[in-house]
């Protein structure tokens, strides 16, 4: 009940705040959310108030990815001081939760009924942004718009961490984040391995960037593999004394440049709007090169049974299964960009942000082919076979109509080098 009044509130066009409860599990969805909702925020004209739901966690079976992301961000260069209305909305909310969650994890174990994601968490504000209940021409699906808003962090909390990077003896250096997945992540091992990768395999990569004079953070939360390197300018910084939450933020938000695999907090680097080099890739449309500064490699693609390397273009032509971010793939083989790859990456990008390049034209044309072939994907699978027409499908509809809005607002691309070997005009 108090969930429908707040989503009232927020579409009041007179009401001056626009409340939102990003989901507290996942800081790539949590990241996500909360750049959607402060964008739609700002062109209304509202302040953006977040909260999180925090009470028995180990009961409620849930966890909070990272609370500073939803206590010490300063979004939209907005001041806010917790006064009487937000301590009353936040209570509201915490009850509906706990009453929810609670009923969901009761049905659960004991009907084997699933009430359904947006049942156990609730999504405040962010439904709305994401849902389409109208089957729509795929020229009529809208790209989101989150390239209208401000994130940061408080000045204090940023000072402290300047602080103790200097009492460690890091100071005055510019430097890049990298960030790896592996299967040690949620203890997934087994589960769609191809998404994980091996840092050791980015040594050479890490030297090419200290050659250039930076600091190299290795992000990631224990029990992350450790690398097998050493270098005053260099931090396995999940096995350091500086490690915090907050920190992981502070990280993101100042370096100069991201470098990561296909992972929640390359979410956390959109947010911040930092520049990223994309590794290891081996979603094709989502979690695409977003911005115009942002490049990217895929993996080597390998049919199981032939032992066939399918290029880039092929990919693309296979149907909606190999392109749903939910849906598994289990007859094609992954294989890791090598050390040789990643230096080649790293070094064209390097020389890309400095020299701050257009697209090639080869670039322009694997853009416009992928744009060409999602539509026809959307239109061959939602139109002519009416894929995820259940209700149970609602979720995987949902999610390649997501995948479609964000695709449709990306400007970046992958390497020259990489399209040069792998796709063919």
């Amino acid at each position: 009940m108090f969930f429908r009044i707040i989503n009232k509130l927020n579409s009041k066009k007179n009401f001056p705040y626009y409340i939102t409860t990003p989901l507290i599990y996942g800081i790539g969805n949590a990241s996500e959310q909360i750049a959607i909702t402060a964008s739609h925020a700002k062109r209304l004209g509202k302040k953006i108030l977040i909260f999180k739901t925090r009470y028995f966690q180990k009961f409620l079976r849930y966890h909070i990815c990272n609370n500073a992301l939803f206590d010490s961000l300063v979004i939209n260069n907005q001041t806010h001081k917790k006064n009487f209305f937000y301590f009353i909305i936040d209570y509201l909310i915490q009850i509906e939760f706990i009453l929810r969650r609670g009923s969901a994890i009761f049905f659960k174990r004991f009907f084997k009924i699933d009430l359904g994601e947006t049942f156990r968490f609730s999504f405040l504000g962010i439904t709305n942004l994401y849902t389409h209940k109208k089957k729509e021409n795929y020229s009529q699906i809208t790209p989101f718009i989150i390239n209208n808003f401000t994130a940061d962090l408080e000045y204090k909390k940023k000072q402290e961490c300047y602080k103790l990077l200097r009492s460690n003896g890091i100071r005055d250096k510019k430097f890049v984040c990298l960030h790896v997945r592996d299967n040690k992540y949620r203890n997934d091992a087994g589960r769609r391995e191809y998404r994980n990768s091996d840092i050791n395999n980015y040594i050479e990569l890490i030297k090419l960037l200290i050659s250039k004079d930076y600091y190299v953070f290795r992000m990631g939360d224990k029990p992350t593999p450790k690398v097998n390197f050493s270098n005053k300018q260099f931090l396995d910084y999940p096995y350091s004394n500086i490690k915090s939450e907050l920190m992981d933020l502070f990280l993101i938000k100042e370096c100069d440049f991201y470098v990561g695999t296909q992972s929640g907090i390359m979410d956390t680097a959109h947010l911040f709007n930092k520049p990223l080099l994309l590794t290891n890739i081996y979603g094709l449309f989502a979690g695409f090169p977003r911005k115009k500064n942002d490049r990217g490699i895929f993996k080597k693609i390998i049919d199981k049974k032939t032992g066939e390397i399918i290029n880039i273009k092929d990919f693309a032509k296979f149907n909606i299964n190999y392109h749903h971010p939910s849906i598994d793939i289990n007859d094609i083989m992954f294989e890791e960009n090598s050390e040789e790859e990643l230096y080649n990456a790293m070094k064209e990008y390097l020389d890309f942000i400095n020299k701050k390049n257009h697209l090639e034209n080869i670039q322009i044309k694997f853009n416009e082919f992928l744009h060409k072939r999602l539509e026809e994907i959307y239109n061959e699978f939602f139109f002519k076979n009416n894929l995820f027409k259940e209700k149970y499908d609602k979720f995987e509809r949902n999610e390649f109509i997501r995948v479609i809005k964000f695709f449709k607002l990306c400007e970046g691309t992958y390497n020259s080098s990489y399209l040069q070997k792998n796709f063919y005009i």
